[in-house]
């Protein structure tokens, strides 16, 4: 069982994760080398050089797109349909997909062209607005997350909580897009207007059922399902577009559901009269309630239901929700909202225990420079340097008495030992496991192997030997020099060296399992597929014989590289160069085939990703641009594996193939510890890769 602490720091990491997640995506939408900006209905940019254009479209030299304000509306549900919503979405990709090939253009007004050209995004590019937005979020499912893990289980407990879950949902997505440089894929628009849209959502029934449960609990449970079935139900309708606007599909029912949840605070208003207590927690529930909702609901709600004015900022109109949950924080210290008594306190002191003492410290150190009395500024450093340090020792020994148990030790000697075996095969991990464990201050190795683990030099020191090898390990003052070694280490010590043995064991029963399966599943190939695509060559019209053959050959390559076996350079070339050149044959294209190679030998991984890095290369040149001649250049000077294919005709960049085809090139060169690069060369297109022999990457 998770104690409460232990519970809420989950919860925070959780938390924490969440808005690095938020942070990454928002680095990962596409900027450019041009600023837009609005005036009016236009749209303008800056160009690099400082020489401002107004916009009139976007180009990709074969189909151009008028440029509108409307690309960098701030919330696109305010659209007057979901057809401009749609629209809004098919432009963005449009943008994004032609601007990451590189052909994407504006044009002004004066019909002059300006290409645009990706860059990525820094954290420091991010704007304030973003980090407004996402902290607010953050911050109220953090105030959630303090006052659900606590208090007793209950409907409006759980309610509650979802707002806050909600909150940083909707906060969270619109912050990501509604603060883009422009371009963001249409994709990941949708599906974070989608999240935004459920977390408004959720975040109204979560509210409606959280007032019409607390503090007294609903009449019935069917009109907390029901707050919950109306957000289901206006999921659907928003999502699947069944009505023709937003307004209908998505603000009306956030307004009509939260103004249901108000009428439950009418209803609780009722059930709490004569009831001090409650009647005041009440109060100032609802209080906290419409004062972080009435900002938005007037400034963004209801300006996109009437259509009669632009919304207000939907960034700033966010933080106003903070003020909510602030007022529910402050509700807890004033009249003990929801039950919490002293364990809210204690987790509360608990987060903020650090940054208080650092701020009174401050301010202490801060006035007494202003006073000038030397004296007392030493005082106070000495208090600060060596009383808390005692109190807090004196009340773990007597107090606490936390002594490090089992799973102490164990975690922190399996993740060392684990990661030093990752990182180099022939090592134990032991060595790393007991420097974890006891944190020695001199760690050294002796040439021999002792019996058995023991304490020697009174406690000073500590012999370990090593399971694998002919050494022993000396450990000298455990624990920084804070404390001597004793018996219990002497148990902890063989307590490592027996998590090492169970390491061991299932490493090499998981290397064992695999191998035989790999030759269960090698058989079976060779002779179920194997036999089928024989049998079909023989029987098969002529003019399918060459596929068939290659797809011969691609399952003799797959089964050498499941058997592990090398192959030489030389004679990887040579097949290289035979099924070259008969592709090129096939499609009338002349092959100059050029190579000087280093006599050196391939693993299985390597000559199987080469093969497909060429195979794939050669296969853009044959199919997805007018090649006539293709040529191969293969060199190796024993260290290096380089390979360049050059073709006389550029590939069509309507075409998504050759996108696809040369991402994975260069996934597949990374594989194998070197890279891939490509690009058009006068009238033709180049593809280079450089694979490292030492590199014994992906086997």
């Amino acid at each position: 069982m998770w104690s409460l602490k232990t519970k809420i720091a989950a919860g925070l990491v959780l938390v924490v994760a969440y808005g690095l997640l938020a942070i990454g995506v928002a680095l990962s939408l596409p900027g450019s080398n041009v600023v837009f900006a609005t005036d009016g209905d236009q749209l303008v940019a800056s160009l690099p050089g400082h020489r401002t254009v107004t916009v009139s479209a976007f180009s990709d030299g074969q189909r151009d797109v008028p440029a509108t304000a409307r690309l960098v509306v701030e919330e696109p549900d305010v659209l007057p349909d979901y057809a401009a919503l749609n629209t809004l979405f098919a432009t963005h990709q449009w943008l994004a997909a032609s601007l990451a090939q590189g052909t994407l253009q504006l044009r002004d007004t004066q019909g002059a062209l300006h290409p645009l050209t990706p860059q990525p995004r820094h954290l420091t590019a991010l704007p304030g607005l973003f980090w407004l937005q996402l902290v607010c979020g953050l911050a109220g499912m953090m105030i959630c997350l303090l006052v659900w893990v606590p208090a007793q289980r209950d409907i409006a407990l759980h309610s509650f909580a979802l707002t806050g879950l909600s909150y940083v949902l909707f906060s969270s997505a619109a912050a990501i897009y509604s603060t883009r440089d422009l371009f963001i894929p249409g994709q990941l628009f949708m599906w974070l207007s989608g999240l935004n849209h459920v977390g408004a959502l959720l975040f109204s029934a979560s509210l409606g059922a959280f007032l019409w449960n607390y503090p007294r609990r609903a009449p019935a449970s069917a009109w907390t399902f029901a707050f919950y079935a109306a957000f289901a139900v206006a999921i659907v309708i928003d999502q699947g577009q069944w009505v023709a606007t937003p307004v209908a599909g998505f603000h009306l029912w956030v307004m009509g559901i939260f103004l249901l949840g108000l009428l439950g605070a009418a209803w609780q208003g009722w059930q709490t009269r004569g009831h001090a207590s409650h009647r005041a927690a009440l109060r100032w529930v609802v209080l906290s309630i419409v004062a972080g909702t009435t900002f938005f609901a007037g400034g963004m709600i209801l300006p996109a239901i009437l259509q009669v004015a632009l919304p207000a900022s939907q960034g700033l109109l966010f933080t106003t929700f903070l003020l909510m949950y602030a007022g529910m924080a402050l509700g807890v210290v004033r009249h003990r909202l929801f039950d919490l008594e002293r364990w809210w306190f204690s987790l509360w002191a608990w987060l903020l225990g650090g940054l208080l003492v650092m701020l009174t410290d401050l301010l202490l150190a801060m006035l007494l420079s202003l006073s000038g009395p030397i004296t007392l500024t030493l005082s106070m450093a000495l208090v600060g340097w060596f009383y808390f340090p005692v109190r807090q020792y004196v009340w773990g020994k007597l107090f606490l008495r936390n002594q490090p148990g089992l799973e102490t030790w164990l975690s922190r000697a399996l993740p060392a030992m684990l990661t030093a075996q990752q990182a180099q095969q022939d090592q134990s991990g032991v060595e790393q496991a007991l420097s974890a464990v006891f944190r020695p201050l001199v760690q050294e190795r002796l040439p021999v192997r002792a019996a058995r683990c023991s304490v020697q030099d009174n406690g000073e020191s500590l012999h370990v030997p090593d399971p694998v090898g002919p050494q022993t390990y000396l450990l000298r003052h455990a624990h920084e020099g804070e404390r001597l070694f004793t018996r219990h280490d002497v148990e902890i010590a063989s307590l490592v060296l027996s998590l090492h043995e169970l390491v061991s064991q299932t490493r090499t029963a998981r290397a064992e399992g695999a191998s035989e399966e790999r030759s269960r599943i090698r058989r079976d190939i060779h002779d179920d597929l194997g036999a089928k695509l024989l049998h079909l060559l023989h029987h098969c019209a002529d003019d399918t014989k060459p596929l068939v053959r290659e797809a011969i050959r691609d399952l003799r390559d797959l089964l050498r590289n499941m058997e592990g076996h090398s192959l030489s350079l030389e004679a990887a070339a040579s097949q290289w160069h035979e099924e070259t050149a008969r592709r090129c044959a096939d499609h009338t294209v002349t092959l100059q085939w050029q190579e000087d190679l280093a006599p050196t030998m391939l693993t299985a991984s390597q000559f199987s990703e080469m093969t497909r890095i060429l195979r794939e290369a050669v296969s853009n040149a044959l199919k997805h641009s007018a090649t006539t001649t293709l040529n191969v250049t293969l060199h190796c000077d024993g260290e290096q594996v380089s390979l360049q294919v050059e073709n006389d005709g550029l590939p069509a960049s309507s075409e998504c193939g050759p996108s696809r085809g040369l991402d994975i090139m260069t996934t597949r060169a990374m594989k194998l510890g070197g890279h891939c690069t490509h690009g058009a060369i006068e009238a033709g297109w180049r593809v280079q890769m450089q694979i490292p022999l030492l590199t014994q990457g992906g086997t």
